[in-house]
């Protein structure tokens, strides 16, 4: 560079030059010579503007010194390249041990991610109840059918603060489960509820529910929700379901858990209604646990009558003409038309009108739900009452236990000081003893009396 600076300032050089600059051109300092001045700096020329009017040229004094620069330039590379190749000879010695590590910090990884979503959640572990053969004893056969008991269950992906948990239990006879209730009543969350706890346990992975839920490991998990419309495939919104229920029903198994969304919809309600009893008459003599949907009333009768099924429903507050998304296991919908009619302003003569001309069992049936919806509400808040007072409770005793724990510190290290207190005071007398000692054996006088004093302080250590 020092060499090119004084060959650009050369007075005898500005003239020819674009700009007294120095500049690179393919890894070699050059100088900008004007064109029309070519041949008066002799050099090599590499490159040109593309005016034209500038020649990009190198000196032949400083020819050699480039071409020094570019072996050490090429050397640097070279040994760049031996170093990358050692450390990359070290790194596949070394290979087992390396992937090994990453597996293992990717499982960590994982691990940490699966207790942090935890936290988010406040979830806790499921106990998994896996398949086994059936036996043939009847007792026994019991406990090893599907098992579905959740507490509190919430769906992940819903504000944990304002979701209205459910509570959802199957005994060991029970294999489907009939959900009836408004629209918007959340009867298609509390299915996609079941199915996203179920894979998420299966996935090694806390679920949103009170401690103490249990679930089965399904081998594979099927569902059927939302409208399956195909303008491509010309299928209307019955055929959408029909197909994937077909599908279904093809590959499940007992192993498997089934989530129909709006059985039997679509189409004409009285074939829609016995399409959809003879489905789930078919999944149950399999065996299959299946979670229904439905609006058809017929149902309701068909849970209540068939062994293996049983109803639930979504509840409904008529004081607000809310839905409350509370599901209720055991009992089936109540018919809330009238009384939201009634509600919303419906001459009362109309309502009357309404009233006889349902059959008066079923009248009272709707009181009878309503006396039952009233019960299950008080035993809900009871229990409600009772897991905050466990909470409290559990929340106490770990108070306690820290507090016992570090009342326990305080005293062991009060110990320790006193015990160390008392041996420098031990080791201080002992010392004084033995000055006194060699004062008595300096000045030749009798040390017999020093030893009854000494059996006291060796008494005195040994109770220490």
């Amino acid at each position: 560079m020092s060499r090119l600076q004084k060959i650009v300032n050369d007075p005898k050089n500005v003239p020819y030059l674009q700009e007294t600059l120095v500049t690179q051109r393919d890894g070699r300092y050059v100088v900008p010579l004007r064109s029309e001045f070519k041949g008066r700096i002799r050099s090599i020329v590499h490159d040109q503007s593309s005016s034209g009017a500038t020649l990009f040229v190198e000196p032949l004094a400083v020819v050699e010194m480039n071409n020094q620069y570019r072996e050490l330039e090429l050397a640097e590379r070279d040994e760049e390249r031996r170093i990358l190749f050692e450390l990359s000879r070290q790194v596949a010695d070394r290979a087992f041990e390396i992937n090994q590590t990453v597996d293992v910090i990717a499982t960590l990884d994982l691990i940490l991610a699966r207790a942090k979503y935890a936290e988010d959640l406040r979830a806790s572990a499921p106990s998994l109840v896996p398949f086994k053969p059936d036996s043939p004893d009847q007792q026994e056969l019991k406990s090893h059918r599907p098992v579905i008991r959740l507490f509190q269950a919430r769906h992940p992906l819903l504000d944990q603060n304002s979701v209205v948990p459910i509570d959802l239990e199957l005994d060991p006879d029970t294999f489907a489960l009939v959900i009836t209730g408004p629209n918007t009543g959340g009867k298609t969350v509390a299915l996609k509820t079941v199915g996203l706890l179920a894979l998420m346990a299966q996935s090694g992975l806390h679920i949103p529910t009170q401690s103490g839920s249990e679930i089965s490991i399904f081998d594979t998990i099927y569902a059927d929700i939302g409208d399956e419309q195909s303008i491509e495939q010309s299928l209307s919104t019955f055929s959408g379901h029909i197909t994937n229920i077909i599908r279904i029903l093809e590959q499940a198994d007992a192993k498997s858990l089934v989530i129909l969304d709006e059985l039997g919809a679509g189409t004409d309600p009285q074939e829609g209604s016995a399409l959809a009893r003879a489905i789930l008459s078919r999944l149950v003599e399999r065996r299959i646990t299946t979670l229904v949907t439905t609006h058809h009333p017929e149902l309701k009768a068909f849970a209540h009558a068939k062994p293996g099924v049983v109803n639930a429903s979504v509840e409904f507050d008529l004081d607000t003409l809310r839905p409350t998304y509370r599901l209720a296991v055991g009992l089936p919908g109540r018919s809330n038309a009238l009384a939201i009619a009634q509600r919303l302003g419906m001459p009362e003569g109309i309502i009357e009108t309404a009233r006889s001309e349902i059959h008066p069992d079923d009248l009272r049936a709707d009181d009878l739900l309503d006396e039952i919806y009233h019960q299950r509400d008080l035993s809900r808040q009871a229990r409600q009452q009772a897991e905050q007072a466990r909470q409290e409770a559990e929340a106490l005793r770990l108070e306690l236990l820290t507090r016992l724990e570090k009342i326990e510190d305080e005293r062991r290290e009060i110990m320790e000081t006193a015990r160390q207190d008392a041996a420098a005071e031990m080791q201080k007398l002992q010392e004084e003893l033995a000055s006194i000692r060699r004062t008595l054996a300096r000045l030749r006088q009798p040390a017999e009396a020093l030893g009854v004093v000494e059996e006291q302080v060796a008494e005195m250590k040994s109770d220490l």
